[in-house]
């Protein structure tokens, strides 16, 4: 544990913190518009599994929690420590300059900590970070660290008003999922293992390394004891084929990964689970249902009123948009070197050239992985 006070002004205190478990900042960032679950001491916890060291910049004014973000780092080989912010800073206000003094500050805390790069992506409400982020030097990056483009769906409406937005096709086949004996429920911290081994089917068919089970394990520890975990499973005459992590934090469900056995496609128990996670997210009074990404060649063809790119019509993208909702594209990362001489090589010269040196492509694949 680690604290560190900086004496910023008369209006705001600042300082840093790695505890493990950090709970009033946990509440802050549920609180706040564009607060999301990847910003959390608890969600720190979870990447440690995999080897990442959260580290907390808190702003606080009279006491009270105003801003802030969390830094998640770690070694990569001979490259050095590299870091990223995903989703932050968040900033209660909206306050443009709060918001640059908090960048400034997470980009001095990564020289504290050794960083050689630093990615930070604002919130999906942070367009007005970006301006801050250009001036202290930071540029568009090609990474995703979080979609830049997603499916919100409003749970407000009525369910019948939501079953009739979806497509006809995807209507049909959660009908059909029914008819054929596909039922679906909410699992608990039994079901783990089910979930698992449908991660690691789904890992095998589309050729991903899957995480280790301890990763789930201890997510569903740790995000089920704040009541912010959900496992949604579809079974086919008592055995699991299809099973949905959800995350709920704030107002929002997030459809955090799907495993599926790949049987039993033609009784749509994806469709399926799917259905079944929205109905179950309304019936808790959940205001939204975040689908956790699409292509963003796919949002930006949806929303210019076109067809899908032909690459992408067999994609898990024409499956998310069957349930209708709404298409939106959120804020970019933003990278960052340390070393002058290399951010200005980066930048001008040699970027694409530099992707393909080994130990930037770890350090990518570090990132990506994350």
């Amino acid at each position: 544990m680690e604290h560190r006070t900086v004496v910023q002004s008369s209006d705001y205190q600042f300082r840093t913190s790695t505890d493990l478990d950090d709970p009033a900042w946990d509440r802050f960032v549920a609180s706040v518009p564009g607060g999301h679950h990847v910003q959390t001491s608890l969600w720190g916890r979870v990447k440690g599994v995999l080897g990442w060291q959260a580290v907390r910049v808190v702003v606080s004014r009279d006491d009270d929690i105003v801003g802030g973000g969390q830094l998640l780092l770690r070694p990569v080989s001979r490259f050095g420590n590299v870091g990223y912010v995903t989703k932050g800073p968040i900033i209660k206000s909206g306050d443009p300059t709060l918001s640059k003094r908090v960048i400034d500050e997470l980009r001095n805390l990564g020289r504290a900590y050794h960083l050689r790069y630093l990615a930070i992506q604002p919130p999906s409400n942070g367009q007005a970070i970006i301006h801050s982020l250009e001036e202290l030097g930071f540029r568009a990056s090609w990474i995703e660290l979080a979609p830049t483009a997603t499916i919100l769906l409003d749970l407000t409406q009525d369910l019948a008003v939501l079953m009739e937005r979806l497509k006809r096709q995807t209507r049909q086949n959660i009908r059909r999922s029914q008819r054929e004996g596909i039922t679906v429920g909410e699992g608990n911290a039994s079901d783990l293992d089910t979930f698992y081994r449908l991660h690691l089917s789904t890992s095998e068919r589309q050729k991903f390394v899957p995480y280790p089970k301890d990763y789930f394990a201890t997510m569903c520890h740790t995000f089920e004891s704040a009541g912010c975990f959900c496992l949604i499973v579809a079974d086919y005459k008592g055995e699991g084929v299809s099973s949905l992590l959800l995350i709920p934090f704030g107002t929002t469900v997030i459809a955090k990964i799907l495993g599926w056995s790949g049987e039993h496609g033609n009784r749509r128990p994806n469709e399926a689970v799917f259905w079944g996670a929205i109905k179950w997210a309304q019936e808790h009074g959940y205001h939204c249902f975040d689908m956790e990404g699409i292509d963003p060649a796919s949002a930006r063809a949806v929303l210019n009123g076109q067809s899908l790119p032909e690459e992408l019509r067999d994609s898990p993208d024409f499956f998310k948009l069957g349930f209708g909702g709404q298409v939106v594209l959120n804020p970019p990362a933003y990278d960052y070197f340390y070393n002058s001489v290399l951010r200005w090589t980066y930048r001008l010269f040699f970027r694409s050239a530099m992707v393909d040196l080994p130990v930037v492509k770890r350090m990518l694949n570090r990132l990506r992985q994350h």
